[in-house]
């Protein structure tokens, strides 16, 4: 049952972030359709995408099952970018809608590079 979840929560977070991100791209060019406080809801579900794709991957590789090592490389990633988004998000204020958005497009892309590395081992 987590297997079919987790083969699923990966293309739901990269879904996500790249959505998120691509909006938050329209909205720092087109300044009529900014908001923060939507801006806020797409990075929170983000977010928690990824943290719960990450919370799965973890519990799968406790349990001993074969994700590769790839695999659990970018999800480790991509919690670092979490953390270092966290760390700079005061900075992030000056352009917030082209930081986030492009910072959502990047964590879309770790999140396609862990889907594709599955299985994968560094030998």
């Amino acid at each position: 049952m987590i297997d079919i979840i987790h083969s699923y929560s990966g293309i739901l977070s990269a879904w996500i972030c790249g959505l998120s991100g691509f909006i938050f791209l329209i909205m720092h060019l087109k300044v009529k359709f900014r908001n923060e406080k939507a801006g806020l809801y797409m990075i929170i579900g983000s977010v928690i995408s990824l943290l719960l794709n990450a919370l799965i991957v973890a519990y799968l590789y406790s349990a001993n099952e074969n994700l590769g090592s790839f695999h659990v490389f970018y999800v480790a990633v991509v919690l670092f970018t979490l953390t270092f988004l966290y760390i700079y998000k005061d900075q992030m204020r000056e352009k917030y809608f082209l930081y986030w958005g492009l910072a959502l497009l990047y964590l879309m892309g770790l999140a396609i590079r862990a889907i594709t590395t599955f299985g994968e081992v560094l030998y």
